[in-house]
């Protein structure tokens, strides 16, 4: 069961983390967070890349597997995780998270149009679940006609246009990651996508702020812990997970993370959790293990 926990492990470390993430989002915004959570994250990658003797394949690694890595970063987690971060300042981590539910879809598609992949009656299934969960929790929030209402409908929004670029960035990354190793491809990913935050950041004036912000001890010690458990431990548990269980079960277990999110919501502020919300969150899941098991 070591792969079946590990895979359990890295969603539930990212669950944790993105509620970690939540209050320093709020004080120094999105762009500036995901900025530090990929620098502290390409950094610990880059160096296990050294130590794994991962150097060498980075480097004879051809120029067109590298642009598609490189593509992936900014689709993935420079547009991706800022989106992600914006819905988690609008709507919370628990239906931010759910929103990603939805990657998988988009990841079929896009791999549809852009590789020729075959998308089927399983794949049109599982999005009809998937929408039918998510339309479960979302659905009261955005039915009355008040700010909270219109704030609710930015964030489903930002929380479509994350799983999208995740959906994106897997298809741009899947053919590359064929000739390189995975943790040499996900420091590229990492750093390219804090190199272009950077640029987004500079252009707007705004890059010197994000560095002094990031840079106080108060910050610090929130960004660094969940950096490290949502994207570093994470991604080890997550490669761990594939490599020891069934790639299929492996999947499904990772897509729990909006489930773990609730939990993790519902003790943070002491609340009960609506029926509506599990109940909607487990078909949602659901959705993602049609699509995934298929």
């Amino acid at each position: 069961m070591g792969g079946e926990l590990a895979a359990l492990g890295a969603a539930v470390c990212w669950a944790v983390a993105v509620a970690l993430f939540r209050a320093p989002i709020a004080a120094h915004g999105a762009r500036a967070i995901n900025l530090a959570k990929n620098a502290i994250a390409g950094s610990l990658l880059g160096i296990t890349m050294l130590a794994l003797g991962q150097g060498g394949a980075l480097l004879s690694t051809e120029p067109r597997s590298l642009l598609l890595i490189a593509a992936s970063g900014l689709v993935g987690l420079t547009i991706g995780d800022t989106a992600l971060f914006s819905a988690v300042a609008r709507v919370g981590p628990p239906r931010a998270l759910l929103l990603q539910c939805f990657a998988p879809v988009f990841t079929a598609l896009l791999a549809y149009v852009w590789m020729g992949d075959v998308l089927g009656g399983r794949e049109l299934l599982g999005g009809l679940v998937i929408l039918a969960g998510v339309s479960i929790v979302l659905a009261p929030g955005l039915r009355a006609g008040t700010a909270a209402a219109r704030g609710q409908r930015v964030g489903l929004a930002l929380g479509l246009l994350a799983a999208l670029g995740q959906g994106a960035g897997i298809v741009l990354a899947k053919e590359a990651m064929t000739t390189m190793p995975i943790v040499a491809a996900s420091f590229v990913r990492m750093a390219t996508a804090a190199l272009g935050l950077i640029v987004v950041l500079a252009a707007s004036g705004r890059v010197a702020a994000a560095g002094r912000a990031l840079m106080s001890r108060e910050t610090a010690a929130r960004l660094l812990p969940a950096s490290m458990l949502g994207t570093y431990i994470a991604f080890l548990l997550m490669m761990a997970g594939v490599a020891w269980a069934s790639a299929a079960v492996a999947a499904v277990l990772l897509s729990t993370v909006p489930v773990w999110s609730l939990l993790v919501d519902a003790a943070v502020h002491r609340r009960g959790i609506r029926p509506a919300e599990l109940v909607g969150t487990l078909i949602a899941v659901a959705g993602v293990a049609i699509i995934t098991l298929g």
